[in-house]
């Protein structure tokens, strides 16, 4: 699906972002993660809704597996969402506790098949495909994916949206 770029078969249509990371943050409680949600998009995004769904979902997935403290209890994550709406732009930070990634790497996280877990457990990492995935869906929707590491620690997933005439 990720080499075929299953997006552009899917039509866009004015989505509620608000529901869709409601949703999404409904799943992760049931698994005893933890998500914090502030901010809100002050409007529908024209989007394709299983596109988006995929994308929000390989960063939210990423920040649970991932995200965890080093040293610390490995059930259940703690995940914070930020929505900014503006008249440009749509963002959704998604802050984790994690150790964070070398800055030299940063960029590398999108590789196809790169993984931030080294080893080949699948019990412990996934396929590498999550980021890539992400950042082409991202893309297609005339956005993009960045990664950052935050000052106080954990990493910061971002994706931008263009909020065009919508």
């Amino acid at each position: 699906d990720f080499l075929r770029g299953e997006s552009r078969q899917e039509s866009g249509v004015l989505l509620d972002i608000n529901a869709l990371v409601s949703t999404l943050c409904d799943d992760l409680h049931a698994v005893d993660d933890i998500v914090e949600v502030s901010g809100k998009a002050d409007r529908p995004l024209l989007a394709r809704p299983q596109a988006m769904r995929r994308c929000l979902a390989n960063l939210l997935d990423n920040a649970v597996r991932y995200g965890k403290q080093p040293a610390g209890n490995n059930t259940g994550g703690h995940i914070r969402i930020t929505l900014e709406d503006s008249a440009a732009t749509l963002n959704l930070h998604i802050d984790d506790n994690g150790p964070g990634i070398p800055e030299s790497e940063l960029e590398q996280m999108f590789e196809p098949f790169r993984r931030g877990e080294s080893s080949r457990n699948r019990a412990t990492g996934g396929t590498g495909l999550g980021l890539a995935i992400a950042r082409n869906l991202a893309r297609a929707h005339g956005g993009d994916v960045t990664l950052s590491n935050r000052p106080e620690g954990g990493l910061r997933a971002t994706l931008t949206l263009p909020r065009g005439l919508n």
